[in-house]
């Protein structure tokens, strides 16, 4: 157990460590004008850690896990299952929320203004741009990707590639388009149509559902007394009237 301490400390350290002179080197990198995804591979701008530092604090871990234990088979299993756990766990902490809402709100705005350039003539790539500049949220960033990705040569299919619901339905409507030949226009119409359908639906359903929910106070209020003002009295009096 004594000769662990010394491997828990250092990975306690490794968990709270910040490259030291890190705000020079991101000034001296920011005149260099290194990208961002390259600035800093052990800690991610927006705080989570990076791949690289998320491996070493998961196997860190383990290791901890396994010196404790006390070396050995079981101890191995245990410890790479923290690790790979870890991995997992940190993984998915870096990850971004993806707010389902807004995208959902905004969908229907974004194929109406994607159907109204690219009927004016406007290249797929460059509407998808302009679009993704004029919607706000996280629809506006990921088409504004897609955009970047059309610039640079890449297929539709390649530039859609890990789109998520529901903005899938829009990259299938522009690659089923851009691959028969059909026209986007219409489709991208149709399916602005089809979202705000499927929006007033959810919003009735979502009312239908509150209006029971507001009456179940008012039964659990009217219950108890039809119980003791009409059932029990009756089962009282035929029970008098059996057992007299």
């Amino acid at each position: 157990m004594n000769g662990a301490m010394p491997v828990l400390v250092l990975a306690g350290a490794v968990l709270l460590w910040v490259p030291p002179g890190a705000g020079r080197r991101d000034r001296v990198r920011s005149l260099l004008a290194v990208p961002r995804e390259r600035r800093r591979p052990w800690r991610s701008a927006s705080g989570p850690p990076g791949a690289a530092r998320r491996r070493v604090e998961a196997g860190l871990g383990g290791l901890a896990v396994f010196l404790v234990l006390g070396a050995g088979l079981p101890a191995a299993l245990v410890g790479v299952g923290l690790a790979v756990g870890l991995d997992r766990l940190l993984r998915r902490s870096g990850a971004p929320p993806v707010d389902a809402d807004a995208l959902t709100r905004d969908l229907p705005v974004a194929c109406d203004l994607l159907a109204v350039c690219l009927a004016a003539g406007t290249p797929v790539g460059a509407a998808v741009a302009a679009v993704g500049e004029a919607v706000p949220g996280p629809l506006g960033d990921r088409l504004v990707e897609v955009g970047a990705l059309y610039r640079l040569g890449a297929a539709p299919r390649r530039a859609w590639t890990g789109a998520a619901p529901p903005v899938d339905a829009l990259a299938r409507t522009i690659v089923r388009a851009g691959e028969s030949g059909s026209a986007v226009v219409p489709a991208l119409q149709r399916l602005a149509a089809d979202l705000r359908s499927a929006g007033r639906s959810r919003t009735e359903a979502a009312v239908q559902r509150a209006g029971v929910w507001v009456l179940a106070p008012l039964g659990l209020c009217f219950l108890p007394a039809f119980l003791c003002l009409g059932v029990v009295p009756m089962v009282l009096g035929i029970g008098g009237d059996v057992l007299g």
